[in-house]
């Protein structure tokens, strides 16, 4: 019996990144999903989450030093030869000059390479490990410190290639990866755990396939920028590798009793336990690898009534009819036609006799001139219009009631529709067209296009069928509306957030309280990053060019905004460009001999930063040019 095992990291409460909503949910469902669906060991699991328990006797508190001393624990005594071992994370991933980083729970955006996780470390150690069944999936958000254009996961594709480890990458490098209050998750694990969980995904390349397509779904459900995933497998054979353990042993156990495999063709095309568990340890034929990899052409209902067949063009000739049943068809024919031609002509007659007496039957006496009591100015009857249709001030002899007709056969009233006539009630609007309306208002994705689909829609009574679906609507937009307000303040933008907050409708209690909470919050936020900007401010105006010590003063100025407050990335930023200004001013003064001055001004570089070892270092060897001068 194989023990497989998996490593889940999912960070929420970065110490100095802005927090991620669901990053550890995801951890947690996946650890989940692979101990009580999949069957891997509980105690060769290991996840590490803001508040995972210990295992092993040690704390798996996701900081750097945890992360790396787990894993390569897990790899070096927990896996065995054969088994499957599964890498996930989720939380923020940063690029930094060409190599990729997994930043942990005290990550330092100022100091990367310090406290982030290079990948390349954590594929070596899972590349060194007893198995050779490995897959990893990171779920990488970008993070705010990183400036517009930057990618992240082109070294992770590269390093996956050399190292010949299956990576799942949870969005292209030139994309974003993304989580939703709608869904309580990133949108990456909730398509990886309906694939899990379909049946379809028990080897790499259906996993890649049924991603490809149910991501981006979700993405435009939520309406979000497309998530396409990334799949980078060599060489290409891996991508029939087994990756859930009990298609693997089902398929070992039938092999032990026929012993003999068979491959066998799947009518959809995705890769069923059986047949996966035999891809992962034999080669397919080039023919039968071949005939999985056509596309499957299908037709949609639509298609199939909006195409219209070409003359001749039937798949099922018609049979051939007895001569008698020509006969009686061609004579039958030929009645109707008879029918049809006498009648219009009839028409055609009618219509002339019509037109020619035309001001008889319209401009006619008819009886219907009003008498001197029916006009009472007495001024001479208005001539009727052409309208035949009562109340339209015209009469054909005898055809209407009421006209002063004396034709013994009188016609029947036309019916009007009443709801046309003016000063009537417009008849009001299906539910169905109510719901409709809503759902256009949703178009642009603005919170408060959602917020008038959210009015809209609950104008649906109870009483109606579309109640349910309507309530599920509302909540759904209502949850969209609190994700859009989170992404603002996730950038920094408290006061669109805070608009977008307001903007929720009190259908769902529950996400209208989280809203207010959250309301508040950011006004805060708003006030102490307005205090923050001044401060910076204040900083820059310190500065004065080649003066070392007033580059001092604005550091310590920036310095003051904590790592938990708004535009810490900007200040630590700063306080990095303005460190190497000071090492410059230094290095010029030393190449103009005054070293004593040279040594002043480096020793204003403030530890934490990268100018920070080259000044010591500087400082030490002019202290020793210094003593030499001495000497002389």
């Amino acid at each position: 019996m194989k023990h497989h095992a998996c490593i889940a990291i999912g960070i929420n409460q970065y110490q100095l990144l802005q927090p991620l909503s669901y990053a550890q949910e995801d951890a947690e469902a996946l650890s989940a999903f692979l101990v009580e669906e999949a069957g891997f060991a509980a105690d060769r699991c290991l996840l590490m989450t803001d508040a995972s328990p210990s295992l092993w006797g040690h704390p798996t508190y996701p900081n750097r030093e945890n992360i790396l001393n787990l894993t390569q624990r897990l790899c070096n005594e927990q896996v065995q030869q054969g088994d499957l071992l599964w890498c996930f994370f989720s939380g923020y991933g940063v690029s930094y000059e060409g190599k990729d980083y997994l930043m942990p729970i005290d990550g330092n955006p100022g100091d990367i390479p310090g406290t982030g996780i290079p990948v390349e470390l954590l594929l070596n150690t899972l590349k060194n490990s007893p198995t050779e069944t490995v897959l990893v999936l990171a779920d990488m958000n970008r993070s705010q410190s990183m400036k517009a254009g930057e990618t992240i996961g082109v070294q992770t594709a590269e390093l996956a290639r050399d190292l010949e480890i299956p990576t799942l990458l949870s969005c292209r490098p030139n994309q974003v990866s993304r989580e939703t209050s709608a869904l309580r998750q990133g949108f990456f694990t909730t398509a990886l755990l309906e694939g899990l969980r379909s049946g379809q995904c028990s080897t790499i390349k259906g996993l890649d396939r049924f991603l490809s397509d149910r991501l981006p779904q979700l993405c435009d459900h939520h309406l979000r920028p497309k998530q396409e995933p990334l799949m980078l497998v060599h060489p290409p054979g891996k991508a029939h590798l087994v990756i859930l353990p009990d298609t693997s042993e089902a398929v070992a156990a039938v092999a032990g009793r026929n012993g003999n495999m068979t491959v066998a063709a799947e009518a959809d095309g995705f890769d069923r336990p059986s047949r996966a568990g035999v891809t992962a340890q034999v080669e397919l034929p080039p023919a039968v690898r071949a005939a999985e990899e056509q596309p499957v052409l299908a037709v949609t209902a639509s298609e199939l009534n909006s195409t219209v067949p070409a003359a001749g063009g039937n798949d099922r000739p018609n049979p051939p009819k007895p001569e008698d049943s020509d006969n009686g068809a061609s004579d039958k024919s030929f009645l109707q036609q008879l029918i049809l031609w006498s009648g219009a002509t009839a028409l055609v007659l009618l219509l002339g006799v019509f037109l020619t007496n035309r001001s008889i039957f319209v401009a006619g006496d008819g009886g219907n001139t009003p008498s001197v009591a029916e006009n009472p100015q007495n001024r001479p009857a208005e001539k009727p219009t052409e309208n035949l249709i009562p109340g339209g001030g015209g009469a054909v002899p005898g055809a209407l009631p009421g006209g002063g007709g004396t034709a013994p056969n009188q016609l029947a009233p036309v019916p009007v529709d009443v709801s046309a006539q003016p000063g009537s009630q417009p008849k009001p609007p299906s539910s169905t067209e109510v719901w409709a309306e809503a759902k256009t208002f949703i178009r642009n994705g603005s919170a408060s296009s959602f917020n008038r689909a959210v009015a809209k829609a609950r104008s649906i009574p109870p009483t109606d069928p579309l109640y349910p679906q309507a309530q599920q609507d509302i909540e759904r937009w209502s949850l969209t509306i609190l994700d859009i307000a989170n992404g603002r303040a996730a950038r920094g933008d408290f006061q669109g957030a805070i608009g977008a907050a307001r903007l929720m409708p009190d259908a769902n209690k529950q996400v209208f309280n989280q809203s207010k909470e959250a309301i508040a919050q950011w006004q805060q936020l708003a006030k102490q990053q307005q205090a923050n900007e001044a401060l910076l401010g204040a900083a820059r105006k310190e500065i004065k060019r080649g003066v070392a010590s007033s580059y001092s003063q604005a550091i310590q100025k920036a310095s003051t905004i904590g790592p938990n407050q708004p535009l810490y990335p900007q200040a630590q930023q700063s306080i990095g460009e303005w460190s190497e200004t000071i090492m410059k001013i230094a290095q010029l003064r030393a190449s103009q001999g005054r070293l004593k001055d040279a040594v002043a001004a480096a020793s204003l570089v403030p530890a934490g930063t990268k100018s920070y070892d080259p000044a010591q270092k500087a400082i030490a060897g002019w202290n020793t040019r210094l003593q030499g001068q001495k000497k002389n």
